[in-house]
């Protein structure tokens, strides 16, 4: 197990790195705003500020943070992360150590920065991707990369028969037949193309899976419910739910940005 003190020796080394940022962040934000705005502006912001840590609090969150990831790294493996990871993950912790999920995610990739067997995972455009996700892109990522491979996948489309027409945003661009807690599946597609526009994923278009049921996706009750709510808001239509058979997969970017992380 490490010692506390080394710890929190290697902390303040990767604090010494920090900018002046943290001194910045622990004083109001509205000054401006407010004096423009009036007190109603500063009412709305006020929650905000409570939301920007100091240094002091982050350094706290990461000593104990990397004091429990530490007890199984031989001291010897153990280095001051570089600046280009430590700087700015720890500025965006400053306003996003409120989102456990983040936060977790943010301390894996300082601790595995820092330990010299799994350094060469880490990027540092890794922090700018976490800087831009929310806590449904951590998890429909995290559930992507529970599987290997390909995953099926559907571009579903609620048609007009025999007219090559189409509604447009009547379902989600992308259905892989599951979800997450609190979330639909129109958000759980956006999702998809937000990790596909981090480079993370692949999703492929007309790729099939050999062997896979895809019947279960294209006559999922989640699609067909919708299906019978235009056929009843528009009964002079006949209409039927088509789709194409795609797929879903982790690129190399993406298993390197887990293995970051994790």
């Amino acid at each position: 197990m490490l010692d506390p003190k080394s710890t929190e020796k290697l902390v303040e080394e990767a604090a010494k790195l920090a900018p002046e940022v943290y001194k910045d962040l622990a004083q109001p934000t509205t000054k401006v705003v407010g004096e423009i705005a009036g007190r109603s502006v500063k009412a709305l912001l006020s929650p905000v500020r409570g939301l920007l840590w100091g240094w002091e609090k982050i350094e706290q969150l990461v000593v104990e943070g990397l004091e429990k990831r530490f007890e199984k790294i031989p001291e010897e493996k153990l280095k001051t992360p570089d600046p280009e990871i430590a700087v700015p993950l720890m500025q965006a912790l400053s306003y996003t150590a409120q989102n456990e999920t983040l936060r977790e995610m943010y301390l894996n990739l300082l601790a595995n920065s820092m330990d010299t067997s799994k350094e060469k995972d880490v990027h540092p455009s890794f922090v700018e991707i976490i800087k831009q996700m929310n806590s449904l892109d951590a998890k429909v990522f995290d559930k992507l990369t529970s599987v290997l491979g390909h995953q099926i996948m559907i571009n579903p489309q609620i048609s007009l028969i025999n007219k090559g027409k189409y509604f447009v945003n009547a379902v989600p661009d992308w259905f892989v037949g599951w979800v997450v807690p609190n979330y639909d599946i129109f958000d759980v597609s956006s999702s998809l193309i937000r990790l596909s526009k981090f480079g993370l994923i692949e999703l492929m278009h007309d790729s099939t899976v050999n062997n896979e049921d895809y019947a279960s996706l294209e006559n999922h009750h989640w699609l067909t419910e919708i299906l019978q709510v235009y056929k009843v808001t528009r009964p002079e239509s006949e209409l039927e739910l088509t789709s194409s058979k795609c797929s879903v997969y982790v690129n190399e970017y993406g298993k390197q940005f887990q293995r970051a992380c994790k």
